[in-house]
């Protein structure tokens, strides 16, 4: 039971991805990008999340919880200097 609903999600992650990968290469504006990569960060970080579990393995936590940090903190920089328009101090 458990693959089939972890195979279910990869699937739904994997249309994530690619409707992400669109936004970043059509997207209007640099913020759909950036937001759009963020959200592709995030899906990879989720599928690592579903391979660790079908794996039965916990290395990979720390791993993934680090990398959402630095994604999120790319995202607040990137949006504070379209606000302000200076990179940040």
């Amino acid at each position: 039971m458990l693959e089939s609903v972890a195979s279910g999600c990869l699937v739904f992650l994997s249309l994530s991805l690619l409707v992400s990968l669109y936004r970043v290469v059509q997207g209007p504006s640099v913020a759909d990008r950036v937001i759009a990569a963020d959200t592709m960060t995030t899906s990879v970080l989720a599928v690592v999340v579903v391979g660790a579990i079908l794996a039965d393995s916990r290395y990979y936590t720390d791993t993934v919880m680090a990398l959402a940090v630095v994604s999120f903190f790319g995202t607040v920089a990137f949006a504070r200097y379209l606000v302000r328009g200076r990179p940040v101090d």
